[in-house]
Parts: structure tokens; C-alpha cells; sequence
């Protein structure tokens, strides 16, 4: 086997998405040294590990993988944030750094875009279950006559 350092992280890239169950895809661009230091900073500062992945290694692991979808995500440098801390919130990945922007979020083997993720407030899913239980509440306890639009649609002739 030829032991290099693409082979090597390659094999990186399929154990994040093999023992990882949540991690972020965030769009690197092209960054010069002084501007990744700071982005370097910024992750240090939020406690959030990071795996930088460069475009043609992430798209060959991608094709090999069941997430052949994100392919058209890929336009340059790849990272792959991980974070343990439950209260983060997704404003403030967001708005970590102007320099890269999130792409999607994985969880549990299955892939959610940025609009897909909008109306979360936090990474935990008990708190976001609990919020998707208390809409549900409110919405079935209204009457119908609130819900119902005020317009009338025309009949066809």
C-alpha cells in the first residue's frame, strides 16, 4: 500500500464522516496566510476543531461516499467543523468569521442545508424537539377560524 499524504487524508476525511455524527461543512475560499491566522483565532476562541480539506481530495472522497449530492456544494477549500459544546448557537457559526461560510451541517448520517437549519436556535436536539412540541401545542389548540385566510378564492367557471 502506498502510504502518502493524500492516501492520508483521505483516510482522515472518511473517518470524520464515518465516527462523527455532527459536524459543519464550511466554504474556505482562498485565504492567504495573515487572514488564516485570524480564522485560526476566531475557532480557537469558540472551542471548535476544525480539518481543513483542499477541493479535488473532498470531491473524489465524496463520490466514494452516500453523500454524491453535496458534490455541487464544492467550490474550493473545504472545513470540517466539530464542536462539543450543546449551546452553540447557529448565528454564531454563522457569523464566526466573514472569511468562510457555512455550507450545510451533518447529523446522524443525514446532510441539511443552510435554509434547512434556519429556524433551529441551538445545536441540541432536546431543545429543539421541546420548541417543534410547544409549536404543535399552540397550533392545535387555535381555532380554525384564526388559521383559515381571511381571502376568498375564486370559483372557476
Amino acid at each position: 500500500m502506498d502510504f502518502n499524504l493524500k492516501t492520508y487524508k483521505s483516510i482522515r476525511i472518511r473517518h470524520y464522516f464515518r465516527t462523527i455524527n455532527c459536524f459543519f461543512f464550511f466554504h474556505g475560499g482562498s485565504i492567504n496566510n495573515k487572514n488564516w491566522i485570524k480564522v485560526e483565532q476566531h475557532l480557537a476562541n469558540h472551542k471548535l476543531k476544525y480539518y481543513r480539506i483542499l477541493n479535488k481530495l473532498m470531491v473524489k472522497a465524496l463520490t466514494n461516499s452516500i453523500f454524491k449530492n453535496l458534490i455541487i456544494l464544492i467550490h474550493g477549500p473545504i472545513l470540517l467543523l466539530s464542536s462539543n459544546d450543546a449551546n452553540l448557537t447557529f448565528k454564531e457559526l454563522e457569523n464566526i468569521n466573514p472569511f468562510i461560510g457555512l455550507l450545510s451541517f451533518k447529523l446522524n448520517n443525514k446532510i441539511y442545508s443552510k435554509e434547512q437549519i434556519k429556524n433551529c436556535q441551538k445545536l441540541s436536539y432536546l431543545t429543539n424537539v421541546s420548541n417543534f412540541h410547544t409549536s404543535l401545542k399552540t397550533i392545535t389548540r387555535m381555532p380554525y377560524y384564526k388559521i383559515k385566510s381571511k381571502k376568498n378564492l375564486p370559483l372557476s367557471k
